[in-house]
């Protein structure tokens, strides 16, 4: 499985994930497993400056091959020192956030 964001799409909030047989690629059957809430200004924050990123997979907290986890990062675009500044207004802007979802394996497709 292969979990990513769309990258020709700056801090898209949607998460994929891709099947396929083989490490290499061939990757098929893409799914949207998560939308991350918290970018932009009708994200939780209410913020444009705050932005999510980095989806990756932990394959060590997976089980049985239909449960994933997967952590991501929210940060914000305002990198003051100042109070009002966004992480000393709002600390748990910058904090990784765990997902877990489940998913049947799909059988690979027939080799052309």
């Amino acid at each position: 499985m292969l979990l990513t964001q769309v990258s020709n799409l700056a801090f898209n909030a949607q998460v994929f994930a891709y099947s396929s047989c083989d490490p290499a690629g061939g990757w098929y059957n893409q799914v949207e497993v998560y939308r991350m809430p918290e970018g932009g200004p009708w994200g939780s924050y209410g913020d444009e400056n705050v932005y999510a990123y980095n989806a990756h997979i932990h394959p060590q907290l997976n089980s049985g091959g239909t449960h994933f986890t997967f952590s991501y990062n929210v940060n914000s675009f305002d990198n003051g020192t100042s109070e009002q500044s966004a992480h000393y207004r709002d600390p748990s802007i910058y904090k990784p956030r765990w997902v877990s979802f489940a998913a049947r394996p799909n059988p690979c497709p027939p080799r052309c």
